[in-house]
C-alpha cells in the first residue's frame, strides 16, 4: 500500500502508451523487465527517469552480475535507479509546481533514510495480477487458487472438463509467445492431437537496448540444483570481443551458457548484447531438439555474426564452481 497512490493520475504499461508528449520527469515504480524498458525509452525520448525497486537489484530475476551490467548501462544513458528503496506516499504537489505536479517520498530500506522525489508523471509497473474475480468461475466450479490463476494440465484443461486456460492466467508463462503457443497446444488437443505444456523451456527477452536474452536456468539456479548433487558445464564471452558487435559499436554486454555435464545437454543461457533476443533461440532450439552441445560447438557458422562465436565458447566450458 502506498498512501495517496489512489489520489493522482497513475500510468501503466498501456496508457503511457498514449502519451502525447514525453513527461518532464517520470517516476517509475518497480525495476523488473517492463519499467526498465520504458524507463530507457522516456530517458531516450528527452525525459529525465528515476525508477524505485524495493529489491536488491533491478531485474532481480537475472544473475547478479548481468543485474550490475544492466544497472550501469541504464545510469550511463542517465537513468537514476532507487534500489533498496520503496515510495512510502505520493500526493499532488500544490500549484503544480514547476518541479513537477506529483510529490514523493522514498525511503531507504536499510537506512530507513527518507527523501523527497518530485515528479511530472508516474508509472506503475509492479506487476500484475489476474482478473479471474471478474469471470464468474465459481459459477462454474472453475478452480482458482489463492492468487486467482486458474490451475490446468499439461493439456491447459481446468478442473472443469470443456473448460480451458490460454495464457496469462494459467500460471505457465506470462508473455505473448507462450500465450500463443497456449493456442497452439488447445486446438491440436481439440484435433485429436497430444501436444502439452509440461516441460515448456522458460525463454523470453527484455527489450532494452541492447536486449536481454534468456532461456532454461541462471547460473544461480544451476548452483542451488549443484547442491542437490547436480553437476553443470559454464562458459562465458563478452561482447567486447565479439566482431560484429565492435562493428556495431555495440559491445555492452556477455553471452553465457549452461550445459548438463553428465548427458551433455544445453539447460540454459543468459545474454546480453546485440542480437541476444534473436541469438538465444539457438540455444533454445538446441534444447527442444534434445542435442548435444557438441551439435552447436561442431557446426558451420556465418561470418561475422554473434552467433559465429558458439563454438569459441563452446570450447571454454568448465564445470560450474
Amino acid at each position: 500500500p502506498i498512501d495517496g497512490l489512489g489520489d493522482v493520475p497513475v500510468l501503466t504499461n498501456e496508457n503511457v502508451l498514449a502519451l502525447r508528449a514525453a513527461p518532464e520527469h517520470l517516476v517509475i515504480l518497480g525495476g523488473s523487465y517492463i519499467g526498465l524498458e520504458l524507463g530507457q525509452i522516456f530517458r531516450r525520448l528527452g525525459s529525465a527517469v528515476s525508477i524505485v525497486e524495493t529489491g536488491d537489484a533491478i531485474a532481480a530475476r537475472e544473475d547478479t552480475d548481468i543485474s550490475a551490467r544492466l544497472s550501469d548501462m541504464l545510469r550511463a544513458e542517465g537513468v537514476s535507479l532507487h534500489t533498496q528503496s520503496s515510495v512510502v506516499d505520493v500526493c499532488a504537489t500544490p500549484n503544480g509546481a514547476s518541479s513537477g505536479a506529483l510529490t514523493f517520498t522514498v525511503q531507504h530500506g536499510i537506512t530507513n533514510v527518507r527523501h523527497a522525489l518530485r515528479a511530472s508523471h508516474l508509472l506503475v509497473a509492479t506487476g500484475r495480477v489476474p482478473n479471474t474475480d471478474q469471470l464468474g468461475l465459481d459459477t462454474v466450479g472453475v478452480h482458482v487458487d489463492a492468487r486467482g490463476f486458474v490451475p490446468v494440465n499439461g493439456r491447459l484443461e481446468t478442473s472443469v472438463p470443456g473448460i480451458w486456460a490460454l495464457g496469462d492466467v494459467n500460471k505457465r508463462g506470462a508473455f505473448t509467445h507462450t500465450s500463443y503457443q497456449d493456442h497452439e497446444i488447445v486446438l491440436a488437443n481439440h484435433l485429436s492431437g497430444a501436444r502439452t505444456a509440461d516441460g515448456r523451456i522458460p525463454t523470453y527477452a527484455m527489450f532494452t537496448d541492447p536486449p536481454l536474452g534468456r532461456v532454461g536456468l541462471s547460473e544461480r539456479e544451476a548452483r542451488e540444483l549443484k547442491k542437490q548433487g547436480r553437476r553443470f558445464l559454464s562458459a562465458s564471452h563478452e561482447m567486447q570481443s565479439v566482431s560484429r558487435a565492435k562493428e556495431e559499436g555495440e559491445t555492452i554486454g556477455v553471452i553465457r551458457v549452461l550445459v548438463d555435464a553428465d548427458t551433455e545437454r544445453f539447460v540454459g543461457a543468459s545474454l546480453l548484447g546485440i542480437g541476444a533476443d534473436e541469438i538465444v533461440q539457438t540455444i533454445g532450439a538446441m534444447i527442444a531438439a534434445d542435442a548435444p552441445y557438441q551439435v552447436l560447438r561442431d557446426a558451420l557458422p556465418v561470418h561475422p555474426t554473434v552467433t559465429e562465436f558458439f563454438p569459441t565458447i563452446l570450447g571454454k566450458l568448465q564445470p560450474l564452481e
